[in-house]
């Protein structure tokens, strides 16, 4: 009987953008387009399917992890040197909106449900949840140490909690979101 074949991932092409500090990425499915979140240059890097030079957009201070909206024509960068979650047009390519969420912003997540926006802040151990439409604090939850990521899927948030000096175990939160 044949063995199956394994399958091998090889480097197709590789775009390097000088002096860029790339934290966290995401992808519009729909189009291709990739984003980075550029930590030590705020800004975003856009680089489009099938293109190797990239449009810079910009950032809060000390972006760390990019969302899109839905349709895909807004981005949201949470900050993690201001604290801030940054509103970004990405057909103007300029911030419309930035709304303080906590210290060490960190991870974001948009929830395609409600279109609302979930920051998780580590420093000031919460997370906050932010209508970017209005550019307001809907609510901010208190959480173990150290939150370090957020994921949503069906209108709930997932947060994990990483272990810290007085911690044994990391922690996963689930934090049900207003429709």
């Amino acid at each position: 009987m044949p063995r199956p074949r394994r399958r091998t991932f090889e480097e197709k092409k590789r775009v390097t953008v000088e002096g860029a500090g790339p934290a966290g990425l995401t992808l519009d499915e729909r189009t291709g387009a990739l984003y980075a979140a550029d930590l030590g240059n705020d800004r975003l890097i856009e680089l489009k399917r099938g293109s190797t030079i990239p449009r810079f957009l910009p950032a809060g201070d000390g972006p760390i992890s990019v969302s899109l909206s839905k349709n895909g024509r807004t981005a949201y960068t949470a900050d993690q040197t201001s604290g801030t979650l940054s509103v970004i047009d990405l057909r103007e390519g300029t911030v419309t909106k930035s709304v303080a969420t906590g210290a060490g912003a960190l991870s974001v997540a948009t929830d395609e449900r409600s279109g609302d926006v979930v920051v998780v802040n580590r420093t000031a151990v919460t997370v906050t949840v932010v209508d970017p439409r209005e550019g307001v604090v809907e609510e901010t939850v208190a959480t173990e140490a150290n939150p370090n990521h957020v994921e949503i899927t069906d209108g709930t948030a997932y947060v994990t909690d990483k272990s810290g000096a007085t911690q044994t175990e990391d922690t996963l939160a689930r934090i049900r979101l207003a429709r």
